[in-house]
């Protein structure tokens, strides 16, 4: 450790230029988590279908995506990105790299909350479907109009708790090149050859964003009731598992 170089933490330039890695670090986040929740929709809804040929392929894309590592698919994205949109965009077009990292990790995130909605339509009680069937209401409209605004409201925390993992996961995208708040650290101490300083300052900054939103989950999960609480903590453990 070099002591004579904490003093640059406290230079505004320097805060500056990490302060944009955490811009962007928080940026790859959201627009991932609400990039991921379109699709998780969509394959939530198809694995609960009755359909066969909408069920399989919808528990097949969950469990497989559930499985891979999420810095394969960053990495993958970052390299055949450009040339998977070029059919649609021409043979100029080029991915950007920022895109690329969303792509990756919204694929992933999108199958875990594929299975948070999923166990959050089945942790309502059976009573307000069947309310929904006696009102008149189809499939769609009870879904829309009934399950998912209560399903949502019980869904909130553990989507609290997803978007702390994306903003750990984050760190991976720097891999192919985007200046997240991880690189940005890097070309510090490739600079200033202080990397367990640069690090240990990464890591607070991390910890505080992380524990803060760690502790809003917590309390919005305590107001949840006990039946989804246990039903979303099933989901959470098998997530670890895959």
């Amino acid at each position: 450790m070099r002591p004579d170089t904490w003093a640059m933490f406290a230079d505004p330039a320097i805060l500056r230029f990490f302060g944009q890695g955490l811009q962007e670090t928080i940026t790859l986040s959201l627009v991932s988590i609400f990039l991921s929740f379109a699709v998780a929709l969509l394959f939530a809804l198809g694995r609960l279908s009755k359909r066969w040929y909408v069920r399989w392929p919808s528990i097949a894309y969950i469990e497989m995506v559930r499985a891979l590592p999420v810095l394969l698919l960053i990495v993958y994205f970052g390299i055949k990105g450009s040339s998977l949109f070029r059919p649609i965009f021409g043979p100029d077009f080029d991915l950007p790299r920022f895109w690329a990292g969303v792509l990756g990790l919204s694929m992933y995130t999108s199958a875990v909350l594929a299975e948070i909605i999923r166990a959050g339509i089945i942790a309502l009680p059976r009573g307000q479907t069947e309310a929904a069937s006696a009102l008149g209401l189809d499939y769609y409209r009870s879904m829309r109009y009934v399950v998912l605004p209560q399903a949502l409201r019980l869904m909130v925390p553990a989507m609290m708790s997803q978007l702390t993992t994306i903003i750990k996961d984050t760190s991976l995208v720097g891999t192919i090149g985007v200046f997240e708040l991880l690189r940005q650290g890097r070309v510090i101490y490739t600079q200033f050859f202080n990397p367990i300083e640069v690090f240990l300052f990464v890591a607070v900054v991390y910890f505080v964003v992380c524990f803060t939103l760690s502790q809003i989950s917590r309390r919005l999960e305590l107001q949840a009731p006990r039946e989804a609480r246990i039903k979303l903590e099933e989901v959470k453990l098998r997530d670890q598992v895959a």
